[in-house]
């Protein structure tokens, strides 16, 4: 089956891709596409225009910055799995990211296009939630950040407006004496997981 038909744009900044989903009817945003494209073809979802933000700069950043990780929109899952800043620093992460699915989607696969997806056999929404983690929300009205926890709201269903982009998340530096870890259990490696399990603890004094 194919996709319906839409519109293809391709905005080249943050700006410009708000200015498009805030003057664009029935939008929808593409990053990795490891979601939205099969569901697309399905037709599930028939958008009327699809705003492409892979080539803004900047939202593929992963890099720490007051006392958390930023992990930008585009940051694949892949990234999450190689970075030594990660690995070294943020167990959790580090655990979960190699789990996803196969080569081809955690090379392609977006951590905020999975957030933004709320699937509810995804990973990153049960590993965002035990790490305690934020999102930041933009539009051409401003800018909000709220907890992970605020932001999944039910099965395929988040507090993100129809003009909003999700530009980054926010994981809070695990404080000393910490750890965490995924677990999931999946009929075939690269299947969605049968059931799955983050956690995140912290010892006491």
């Amino acid at each position: 089956m194919l996709p319906s038909r839409f519109e293809y744009h391709r905005p080249a900044s943050v700006e410009e891709a708000l200015g498009m989903l805030a003057g664009l009817e029935d939008a929808k945003v593409l990053a990795g596409g490891q979601s939205l494209i099969p569901v697309l073809k399905l037709r599930f979802a028939a958008p009327a225009n699809l705003v492409d933000i892979n080539r803004i700069p900047g939202l593929g950043d992963l890099d720490e910055a007051e006392g958390a990780l930023r992990v930008g929109a585009l940051v694949r899952h892949n990234q999450v799995a190689t970075s030594q800043t990660v690995g070294s620093g943020y167990p959790l992460l580090a655990a979960a990211a190699p789990q996803i699915a196969d080569p081809l989607v955690r090379n392609l696969g977006s951590v905020g296009g999975s957030l933004a997806h709320a699937d509810p056999a995804g990973d990153w929404g049960a590993v965002m939630l035990a790490a305690g983690a934020s999102v930041v929300l933009r539009s051409a009205r401003g800018e909000r950040t709220m907890p992970v926890s605020d932001f999944l709201i039910d099965v395929f269903t988040t507090a993100l407006e129809p003009d909003e982009l999700l530009t980054e998340v926010r994981v809070p530096t695990p404080p000393p004496r910490s750890s965490g870890t995924y677990l999931k259990l999946e009929r075939k490696v690269g299947d969605f997981a049968t059931v799955a399990a983050a956690v995140q603890v912290e010892m006491s004094n």
